[in-house]
């Protein structure tokens, strides 16, 4: 079986974009919306999941998209999106947007190299600058998208002795076969019914599975908004722009994984443009690098993180609870010294990575096979004098000693050894004949009278300032290459 991502990604390079999914957005720059000074985003990917931090500016993105298109006008039962129906001003909220606030969209055309440009601005009182956007059909699948019947209390439940029976919406056992793909669960049938109340008219989904009927008055909100949204996506017009907040709620973790699996379905089969927000972990990780990207809310502004990884995203949207990384190291002195290169170079990575000391280079090199043949995701780094093997992911400190040796051995180093602990590198390991490197630090700290962790981190952060970050910046990118 073909992959989505594969497909999606031919159809949607640069020359083939246009003829597939048409005037979809290219880039979309936001400037004075609730805090958003200044943002540029762009969409190299059909598929866009924005994650980040509760109030980072997920929702703001994706709202803003909405105002992007004119409603096609052979299409009707859906409304169009302006930028007042999600940034009202009230005495609440006196200012969502400044007087300069502006929205500048690029869609992609027939031109690679000559996108659309359109500016939507704030005019005395009013938004401007509408009128020559493109026509799509846009979907905003907000929270209220599904509300369980039982919470409405709508005319199915509060008159539901009353109700009568309508005419059937059928629903085809292919999307019948996706929804239960999604849910884990297998449908016998699924249909939409009619009910009447007097002049009132609705519409109530009707599954059947396990020999038994039941109707979305007895759904969970999970399998109630699955339902909802995959019928919405599937009876769309082609070319559609949906904007899903969090599609991941109320669905267990295997559902969470098979969503992004059929987001990635319809969109080959369909050309849509999904935007959407997710905290979830697994969902981002069933999409590929291009459609992921992470907000960043903090005193400077909010900023985007393009093709942000899925382990890199969970670790930091749990606080670093889960680290996707393992990454092997020879010994402790090797994991200080990796993880302050790390702290130096990109020191979120370090909420991704979990570094473990597991013996001589020998254990490195076993520990990376074992690894890899359980298919988990590892770097491993061993001392410069045996080299690095990158086929299996094995790398290597800079040098050409040990790191011990590497460090102690530099003049910096020991300059810096001498002013801080009175100690005379070169006659303390000479005096006790310290022949293994191993054994450095802790000769050393019994000399210094100090604590071994506490003078080799002095002396690896005397080492890393005097050979400059060049010496050890390949190496920190070659783990953040194994992240998955």
């Amino acid at each position: 079986m073909a992959d989505p991502r594969s497909q999606i990604q031919k159809k949607y390079a640069p020359k083939n974009r246009y003829a597939n999914f048409g005037p979809s957005l290219k880039s979309i720059r936001i400037q004075g919306f609730r805090g958003v000074t200044d943002l540029e985003m762009d969409f190299p990917f059909p598929i866009t999941a924005i994650s980040g931090l509760n109030g980072a500016g997920k929702s703001t993105v994706g709202q803003l998209c909405l105002g992007a298109y004119r409603k096609p006008s052979t299409v009707t039962g859906i409304k169009r999106f302006y930028v007042r129906d999600f940034f009202p001003a009230s005495a609440a909220d006196p200012n969502p947007f400044g007087p300069n606030s502006s929205v500048i969209f690029e869609y992609n055309t027939t031109d690679v190299d000559n996108p659309q440009t359109l500016t939507v601005t704030r005019a005395a009182k009013e938004w401007s600058g509408y009128k020559r956007q493109p026509e799509r059909s846009c979907y905003y699948i907000g929270f209220t998208i599904y509300i369980p019947k039982v919470e409405q209390r709508d005319l199915s439940m509060y008159r539901a002795a009353e109700i009568q029976l309508g005419a059937k919406r059928p629903i085809p056992d292919d999307v019948k076969d996706r929804v239960g793909r999604i849910l884990g669960q297998q449908y016998q049938g699924l249909h939409f019914q009619g009910i009447t109340h007097g002049p009132r008219q609705g519409e109530l989904c009707i599954a059947s599975r396990f020999g038994a009927q039941y109707s979305e008055n007895n759904m969970g909100f999970g399998e109630g908004r699955t339902l909802y949204l995959v019928d919405l996506l599937e009876n769309s017009p082609e070319q559609s722009l949906f904007v899903i907040e969090e599609p991941e709620t109320s669905l267990h973790e295997n559902a969470q994984f098979e969503l992004g699996k059929y987001i990635l379905d319809v969109c080959n089969r369909r050309h849509h443009q999904i935007v959407l927000t997710t905290h979830s972990s697994t969902l981002l990780n069933s999409l590929p690098a291009d459609a992921r990207v992470m907000l960043l809310r903090d005193a400077a502004g909010v900023a985007a993180f393009p093709q942000m990884s899925a382990a890199r995203a969970r670790s930091i949207l749990s606080g670093g609870q889960h680290r996707d990384l393992c990454v092997l190291v020879e010994d402790d002195f090797a994991k200080l010294l990796l993880t302050e290169m790390i702290r130096t170079v990109d020191p979120v990575l370090l909420k991704c990575i979990d570094v473990h000391g597991i013996g001589d280079t020998k254990a490195v090199r076993s520990g990376a096979l074992f690894m890899q043949r359980l298919k988990r995701p590892y770097a491993a780094v061993r001392d410069p004098d045996i080299g690095p093997e990158p086929a299996i992911g094995l790398f290597s400190f800079p040098g050409t000693l040990p790191p011990e040796r590497e460090v102690y051995g530099q003049p910096h180093v020991r300059q810096h050894l001498k002013a801080e602990f009175g100690i005379d590198v070169e006659n303390v390991l000479a005096q006790h004949n310290v022949t293994d490197h191993h054994e450095f630090t802790k000769v050393l700290a019994d000399d210094a009278s100090a604590i071994p962790g506490y003078l080799s981190t002095c002396a690896i952060k005397a080492y890393l300032a005097s050979i400059g970050v060049a010496a050890y910046k390949p190496l920190v990118q070659a783990i953040q290459g194994r992240l998955p």
